[in-house]
């Protein structure tokens, strides 16, 4: 054996066949301590592990002493590894293909081998990895902070009605910010938190949302209760005329006299922000039930009612947890803040965009699929993301009480949850279709009544089915080299892919340019705008643009982003088009049409690197611009708490600015011919580049 060995394949090797540790250690002449120890360990020699395995003595043992004897060219993944095989194939078609090109330097065949092995590289840094993240998105209120706990098995018992989820839950607006679960062996809760200075201008938010001119502009009702705990200025209730009313201490101070300053000024000093410095906490072993102790803690961070923390960004809690770690995934779940209206958010992007990412999407049962749900949808679409096609994105519905046994439409009652969940899934689908949406898995979740276990497993296996997409490329890339190295000087090949070279070349010529804009960043601000709530873009005016759940820059590089999609559409149909009929000439070359085969892989992988790099063009772009505008920003600022019509009036401000104000025009002009630049280098260089036969072709 070559290679050492994860402690825990060896334990999995005794424990299949039921062996005790006294047992194998009087095969070994040893003691089960000195075993005992060895298993706890990371891994084991390649020695210890031999004598190990052979002790043992099964078959299974022997298949892995095969495993960690094969001439693997990198180190081995763990054999328990869910695609072991899979990464071995690509070891062994990467190893060949090396060899192959030592043996055949002709310039011709640069290009294939080059493909092949981009290819094989790409899908071993994907498969190679086992982490993943599921992110849980939807609307505020629509349940997904309770499905997810159920789900998990984030659930405490109360006394009283049996379990319940470990994170606060209602009906929306509790929690503060997003919260991930991962797999630990021990409970603990980390926190990444917002800074001082952020706490600052937050806490002079909510105060100057207090008074009586102000329009109620503020940070959000979660931000604000935590601010309210952590200075200890909650709401009290009092009798007034025999009337209980809530009395607010930051308004009284205010209707005392004193000003928005002095008023923050000494929230500030009643939060003691000098000693929240915490930013973790673990359980000592033994000490109490994990996940009470984690339902206290976060709930404590939540609110703001523990000293040690200040007001989170982020919570991750740790547990140990079968369910985020079996079928050899390692899963970290992620409660995304509650969609208010407007998808294009920064994590929601980012979430969308990542490949290892699989985003579930909750919607009521009566609505679904949710309008927030076909928006998540048709911003993948727009930004060309492959979300969808590459299975990381799922519809989750969530039922509560009776309402699979109540479907709308139906002549008689639907005899089980199920059949409404069937009915329900062909509403879903034809609804899709209707609105031009790709087919999307939906799933259903009743937390209360439906097998959490099932659901899990059904989430888990989409993650399979992600990663299979990988795995098939895999495959098809190993293929290519098998039959390149049986077919090395194939002249017909050779003959071909110089027709292939020149055809693409002639067609990368005329996809050498951008046609003009066509759908403005800007408009998607202003669309931005109709879907938003009035309060989050009020707020991001305030601070110019620099808002979370509205951040302007984000929002226009993402339109820059679309209209890159756009003006780029026709071009990139034109090389899909040429590479399929190339493919459809050359169909009987194998060697060509797998050549052609990654080249396709390559253009969409390319354009998506484009895009990624138009949006932060664009963000960028429009941040410098954005910052020095002080006459829009004050007009639109002022705009708020003025009557009904304002998000309509403040679009039509920002509209009518990017028209007339010439830095808006200078700035679109200079992204434009940046996105050129990038269109060049992402998309056109690369496949002239991946498609020459010799080096002046």
């Amino acid at each position: 054996m070559r290679y050492p060995v994860p402690s825990e394949v060896l334990k999995h090797a005794r424990e299949a066949d039921k062996q005790s540790l006294a047992k194998l250690a009087d095969t070994m002449k040893t003691v089960a301590s000195v075993l005992s120890k060895q298993e706890r360990a990371v891994e084991t020699d390649p020695e210890m592990a031999e004598r190990y395995l052979s002790a043992v003595g099964t078959p299974l043992a022997a298949d892995i002493l095969a495993y960690y004897a094969r001439p693997w060219t990198q180190e081995p993944p763990s054999f328990l590894h869910p695609d072991a095989e899979t990464l071995w194939t690509i070891d062994e078609a990467l190893a060949s293909l090396e060899a192959f090109e030592t043996d055949n330097p002709e310039p011709v065949l640069r290009s294939p081998i080059g493909l092949l092995r981009d290819d094989l590289q790409a899908t071993w840094t994907y498969l190679k990895r086992q982490d993943h993240i599921v992110a849980w998105v939807g609307d505020i209120g629509v349940g997904k902070t309770t499905a997810l706990t159920h789900a998990v098995g984030l659930l405490v018992g109360d006394g009283r009605s049996g379990r319940k989820p470990a994170f606060p839950v209602g009906s929306g607006r509790v929690t503060v910010c997003e919260t991930a679960v991962k797999a630990s062996p021990t409970f603990g809760v980390l926190v990444d938190p917002e800074d001082d200075d952020e706490v600052a201008r937050l806490t002079r938010d909510m105060v100057a949302s207090l008074k009586p001119d102000s329009g109620g502009l503020g940070p959000s009702a979660e931000v604000a209760r935590v601010l309210r705990n952590m200075s200890g200025m909650k709401d009290v209730p009092v009798v007034i005329n025999d009337e209980p009313v809530m009395q607010d201490p930051i308004k009284d101070l205010l209707e005392s006299g004193l000003g928005v300053d002095e008023t923050t000024d000494r929230l500030i000093a009643a939060m003691n922000l000098a000693e929240r410095r915490e930013r973790q906490v673990i359980l000592p072993e033994g000490s109490e039930d994990g996940l009470s102790w984690v339902s206290k803690r976060v709930s404590a961070i939540n609110n703001g009612t523990d000293p040690r923390f200040t007001l989170p960004k982020r919570i991750t809690v740790l547990m140990p947890s079968s369910r985020l770690s079996a079928d050899g995934q390692q899963l970290q779940v992620i409660d995304t803040r509650g969609v208010e209206g407007l998808t294009q958010r920064k994590d929601l992007i980012d979430h969308d965009q990542e490949r290892r990412t699989l985003m579930v999407l909750c919607t009521k049962f009566a609505d679904a699929p949710a309008p927030t749900v076909q928006r998540l949808l048709q911003d993948s679409v727009d930004a060309y993301s492959g979300a969808v096609e590459r299975r990381r994105k799922c519809i989750l519905v969530l039922p509560r009480g009776d309402e699979a046994l109540d479907v709308p439409g139906m002549d008689a009652d639907v005899a089980t949850r199920l059949l409404g969940y069937a009915i329900r899934r062909k509403d879903i689908e034809q609804a899709l279709v209707k609105a031009g949406l790709p087919t999307t898995p939906a799933y259903f979740f009743d937390a209360r009544n439906d097998d959490p276990d099932k659901i899990w497993a059904t989430l888990r296996g989409q993650i399979t089915q992600m990663r299979a997409v990988y795995g098939e490329r895999a495959t098809r890339a190993a293929a290519g080299v098998a039959h390149l190295r049986e077919n090395p000087h194939d002249v017909l090949a050779e003959q071909a892919r110089r027709d292939v070279s020149v055809e693409l070349d002639a067609v990368l010529n005329m996809a050498d340019r951008l046609g003009d804009s066509l759908r403005p960043a800007y408009q998607n601000l202003v669309d931005q705008m109709a879907i938003g709530h009035h309060s989050s873009i009020a707020a991001s005016i305030a601070r110019r643009g620099e808002w979370s759940a509205f951040d302007f820059a984000e929002i226009l590089g993402q339109g820059v982003r679309i209209d890159a999609n756009a003006r780029t559409q026709r071009e990139a149909m034109r090389l899909e088009l040429k590479i399929e009929e190339l493919e459809n000439r050359w169909s009987n070359v194998i060697s060509v049409r797998q050549t052609l085969e990654s080249l396709r892989t390559k253009l969409a992988d390319s354009r998506q690197g484009f895009l990624t790099s138009a949006r932060t063009i664009g963000r960028e772009a429009y941040a410098d611009l954005l910052s020095g505008q002080s006459e829009i920003w004050a007009l639109t600022a002022d705009r708020y708490g003025r009557g009904a019509g304002y998000k309509r009036d403040v679009a039509a401000d920002w509209r009518k600015w990017f028209i007339e104000t010439p830095e808006a025009a200078d700035t679109a002009t200079a992204i434009s011919e940046r996105l050129v630049e990038a269109w060049r280098w992402w998309v056109i260089e690369a496949l002239r580049s991946s498609a020459q036969t010799a080096p002046d072709a």
